[in-house]
């Protein structure tokens, strides 16, 4: 992996998770979807001024590729920054969704396998409300869709 960084700013919760799997600063896996995405929107840099860090963005290490040698494509536009924030996210919300739907049919509630997921993932439980309504939106559209993905039974919460 080479030395060049690019900086996203995201979520602080999608930060901790991309921390927590691919530590700080960002290595993907060699061959993954990530990577060729990064290597597919690399272009050399417009102005001979580097990309310096700001507030707290996420560094990612650019990927070194015999087609774009990282010494001259080491730049991410704006929009590519844009989208590769949305390709990350995207990972984000299908690894939530599998996590959480096949947790969900034990005898727990939502809340708590949320609580349980981040702290799997390395998420602070700052953010299970907000992680569980990301959830509950996802089974809202596949709901409207006909798709019904809902648990089946309730669940007791014991008493104290």
């Amino acid at each position: 992996m080479s030395k060049y960084l690019v900086y996203l700013e995201m979520k602080p919760f999608l930060a901790q998770w991309l921390h927590h799997h691919y530590g700080n600063p960002v290595v993907f896996p060699a061959q993954s979807a990530e990577n060729a995405c990064i290597r597919r929107l690399l272009i050399p840099q417009p102005t001979a001024t580097p990309v310096l860090r700001r507030g707290n963005e996420v560094a990612i290490c650019i990927p070194d590729s015999k087609q774009k040698p990282v010494v001259t494509y080491n730049y991410l536009s704006h929009h590519g920054c844009k989208l590769l924030a949305e390709f990350i996210e995207n990972t984000f919300r299908l690894q939530l969704w599998s996590d959480l739907s096949a947790k969900e049919f034990s005898q727990c509630t939502l809340l708590t396998a949320v609580r349980a997921w981040c702290e799997a993932n390395g998420i602070s439980t700052d953010y299970d409300y907000t992680l569980k309504m990301r959830y509950q939106r996802m089974r809202r559209a596949y709901l409207s869709a006909g798709i019904d993905l809902r648990r089946k039974s309730r669940t007791q919460e014991k008493k104290r």
